[in-house]
């Protein structure tokens, strides 16, 4: 899950994006879906595990904008959804799956104007893992990083800590 500075870091970066779509891949218990269907007309979560999905339901009950998506992201199937402009990445913390995640987010990205949040990039569990994949597509030149949130470099967390920011926003670059 991400932390509350996280949440209210996107809040304040995407709450004039009412107009907009966004998908999250890894849905967990819904806490981080109820912010995004703050910020955006529509919210797509997915998730493989039926039991997330259905704990999200519960927390967002009431909230009609928010499609739950049972979908596994690492089979070789369309995710059908148009007209895209954020996505955000907390679903497998796996270097293939951030991979298979990203470049999946590069397809669905509507326009010139397309973001993707990832969560747990700075986490020092995940380095090999989430931040290589991340900064390989950062230093490909297919996202710029727009703005780093959530907690930041050195939060300690007594098992793990952060060597860099807790999550970032990229821009999509075309």
């Amino acid at each position: 899950t991400t932390s509350n500075k996280f949440k209210t870091d996107v809040w304040n970066f995407f709450k004039d994006f009412k107009d907009k779509i966004c998908v999250e891949f890894g849905t967990h218990k819904g806490q981080t879906t109820k912010v995004l269907s703050y910020c955006f007309k529509k919210v797509y979560t997915v998730n493989i595990s039926e039991e997330s999905l259905a704990t999200a339901k519960m927390l967002n009950v009431g909230i009609e904008n928010i499609e739950y998506v049972p979908f596994d992201l690492y089979f070789d199937k369309s995710l059908d959804i148009d007209n895209v402009s954020v996505l955000m990445i907390d679903a497998g913390h796996k270097y293939q799956h951030v991979v298979s995640d990203v470049n999946r987010c590069l397809s669905m990205c509507d326009g010139d104007d397309c973001y993707i949040i990832f969560d747990d990039y700075g986490m020092n569990t995940h380095e090999k893992d989430v931040k290589k994949a991340v900064d390989e597509f950062i230093n490909s030149n297919k996202i710029k990083i727009v703005k780093k949130i959530g907690l930041q470099k050195g939060y300690d967390f007594g098992d793990k800590f952060l060597k860099d920011s807790e999550g970032l926003i990229c821009r999509v670059l075309r």
